[in-house]
């Protein structure tokens, strides 16, 4: 018979493994444990049963953890913005005037914002993008060009509109 303690150890490895259901006697860890020692309950278990069970569930837990644990996630300084690629800021700007030409619509549209930086990207710079990454592939220099098409955009956004409440 094992002590409670050496019965907690194999149900805490299993749990980790990830072969322990609660109060199911027919999981996988019963599978293993019945495999090597020829035994249906842990309890019965003697000190040699024990000792296999053990060194198989740590061997497995050994496997599990082969593959590097991942890293935590920092973006870097110049990650995806690049060298020579649109700054955050500009990034920022564009979005604040994308938000800002959306507020002159005068009539609702079913195109989501990112669709439509796309269509003024493609119109304005010749450059295909996705709206999930519109800045993939504009320089510094681009952005600069983009942000002033779309101060003129919201311009010619805020006369048509001052036209019609005149009328």
């Amino acid at each position: 018979m094992l002590k409670p303690q050496q019965t907690q150890r194999i149900y805490a490895m299993a749990a980790r493994l990830g072969v322990l259901e609660s109060g199911n006697k027919n999981d996988m860890l019963h599978t293993i444990v019945y495999r090597l020692t020829q035994k249906e309950s842990i309890r019965s278990l003697n000190e040699n049963e024990y000792k296999t069970v053990v060194s198989e569930l740590a061997e497995r837990l050994k496997l599990q953890n082969l593959t590097e644990p991942p890293k935590p996630y920092k973006k870097k300084k110049y990650e995806d913005s690049g060298r020579g690629k649109m700054s955050d800021g500009q990034r920022r700007k564009v979005w604040q005037l994308m938000y800002q030409l959306e507020k002159y619509d005068t009539e609702p549209t079913t195109a989501k914002l990112g669709d439509r930086l796309c269509g003024i990207i493609k119109k304005e710079l010749k450059i295909d993008c996705t709206s999930k990454q519109p800045f993939r592939w504009l320089t510094y220099n681009q952005g600069v060009t983009l942000i002033e098409k779309l101060k003129k955009y919201i311009d010619s956004a805020q006369r048509r509109k001052a036209g019609e409440n005149k009328s």
